[in-house]
């Protein structure tokens, strides 16, 4: 909490134009009413005005962004009377100014002569009005900016969600993956025809699987860890032991959610942008810790390679990510070894 940590999230600067604007506004009103009624003063009470109200309103804000607020009516109570206690504070230095430079008015100045106590009690009185105008203000300003937001975020997250569905349906089924399966299936027919019924039954368990879209997006953790080791056994029956893979996740996570066809796409990436052989194999695992799902691999890059940008595919897994959670995909490339951790959503 602070306000520099928080004011990336806040257009203070657009806020502060539009306050400037409002205050002018508010002071120039004021004005028409006092402007015949102490000639000699008049710019003089104008300015301190201006400064007075603009200055309450400047200090609200920095006040509600320090503490992560959006929503000045429902802020704590120990908000509300910082912020009360602030207009009052103010008033009472333009007060002090005003008396010095010999411009209070006389109304004023007979209050003050009459009663401290009714002087205070004017103080307490326009403080409070005054922070109630600003309250009104930061209220129309705030909410607008955060309902605006909301609305344009729904907006991105529908077309993301639409665009990563889309982009997922075209990853389920890539005429490349089905070529070299169905080439390997062909291999295996005529070297061992039990291994290619077995290929056969894992190409089939994965097609469905890639197939199955449910209506929320989501799908258990049992059900993508599935769906990797089916491809995992076609591959390593493709590459033998030019790849290995482990997949060690505890139980307790198996019917929580990840979005739908969020592991395999990284195991393929491992596998696309890698070389391996029987020497130098490519080892992929998959296990659980602490919430997260994480996906690592050794790193073999290879030296060219004409397929998607790895950035591509991890840009759209954190999109889609976007929808549920926020700070759901972290990569972490140590050089020798690649991560990708995914966090869990509890069911």
């Amino acid at each position: 909490m602070g306000f520099n940590c928080n004011r990336v999230n806040y257009p203070l600067k657009d806020w502060i134009k539009r306050s400037f604007i409002f205050s002018f506004c508010i002071v120039s009103i004021l004005a028409i009413d006092i402007m015949y009624q102490d000639q000699p003063a008049f710019w003089c009470n104008i300015l301190i005005a201006f400064v007075c109200f603009f200055g309450v309103i400047v200090f609200n804000l920095l006040l509600h962004i320090h503490f992560d607020l959006k929503d000045p009516v429902k802020s704590p109570v120990y908000v509300k009377l910082l912020s009360f206690l602030s207009t009052l504070g103010i008033c009472s230095l333009t007060f002090y100014i005003t008396s010095r430079l010999g411009v209070m008015n006389m109304e004023e100045k007979r209050i003050l002569n009459t009663s401290t106590f009714g002087f205070i009690l004017l103080m307490v009185l326009r403080a409070a009005i005054l922070n109630f105008i600003v309250q009104l203000w930061l209220y129309f300003v705030m909410n607008d900016h955060f309902r605006n937001q909301l609305e344009l975020e729904r907006s991105k997250l529908d077309k993301l969600n639409e665009r990563a569905i889309n982009q997922m349906l075209r990853q389920q089924v890539q005429p490349h993956f089905l070529f070299n399966a169905l080439s390997s299936l062909k291999s295996l027919i005529k070297k061992d025809s039990a291994m290619a019924e077995s290929y056969l039954l894992q190409l089939s368990d994965y097609l469905r699987a890639s197939f199955t879209i449910s209506e929320d997006g989501l799908a258990t953790v049992k059900q993508e860890i599935q769906l990797c080791e089916d491809y995992l056994c076609m591959q390593k029956i493709r590459f033998n032991d030019a790849i290995s893979y482990t997949i060690a996740v505890s139980a307790s996570v198996l019917e929580d959610k990840l979005p739908i066809f969020s592991l395999q796409p990284l195991v393929d990436n491992a596998l696309k942008h890698n070389q391996y052989t029987v020497e130098h194999p490519l080892h992929i695992e998959i296990l659980n810790h602490d919430g997260w799902i994480i996906v690592r691999n050794n790193v073999c890059p290879r030296k060219t390679s004409h397929e998607d940008n790895n950035n591509y595919g991890l840009n759209n897994l954190k999109e889609r990510f976007s929808y549920y959670l926020k700070e759901s995909v972290h990569i972490h490339d140590h050089g020798t070894s690649f991560e990708v951790h995914v966090k869990i959503i509890s069911s």
